[in-house]
């Protein structure tokens, strides 16, 4: 069994992949990408990207060798005097309804902070100031900044994306 989903997965590399919508869910969009067995997992990432099969399904990404991959997963940036970081990311035209985006600060102790959440398609919620910018394609691009009255501590990454299924 594990031989076929190896072949099945291996296919993909070369095969042309079939879209499904994000209406379907997470199973059949693993589904029409071709992925079965281990590789369908959420937590896969079968071309070793840094991109796991759930954030791919997030934000409209191939599972495997998509090159607009890194155009589309969530940056951060430093803006301003004194510089406050942003999380800046692109949502697809049609959002998963099985999936929470969730933003958090991660505090000088490593603990996170929850400050920004979406659930599904719903509105944002949290103390994170969020703003929204409609694309030509039909996308969003979501901004999200810290509030201003917690303390930002310093390093590199002090906003992060977290992307879970909704419960």
């Amino acid at each position: 069994m594990r031989f076929k989903s190896f072949v099945a997965a291996c296919g993909l590399l070369f095969a042309g992949l079939q879209v499904a919508s994000a209406q379907d869910g997470y199973l059949d969009w693993a589904e029409a990408n071709g992925l079965a067995g281990p590789f369908a997992e959420p937590d896969a990432d079968l071309d070793t990207d840094g991109i796991t099969n759930l954030m791919a399904y997030a934000f409209d990404i191939a599972p495997v060798n998509d090159p607009d991959a890194w155009e589309k997963v969530p940056s951060l940036a430093f803006i301003g005097d004194p510089p406050e970081p942003v999380m800046t990311f692109v949502l697809p035209r049609e959002i998963p309804r099985d999936v929470s985006y969730v933003v958090e600060l991660v505090k000088k102790d490593g603990k996170r902070v929850e400050i920004a959440r979406k659930n599904g398609r719903g509105p944002w919620k949290g103390t994170a100031e969020v703003f929204r910018r409609k694309l030509e394609d039909g996308c969003t691009e979501i901004s999200v900044e810290a509030p201003l009255d917690m303390p930002i501590p310093e390093g590199e990454s002090p906003l992060r994306l977290r992307v879970e299924f909704l419960p």
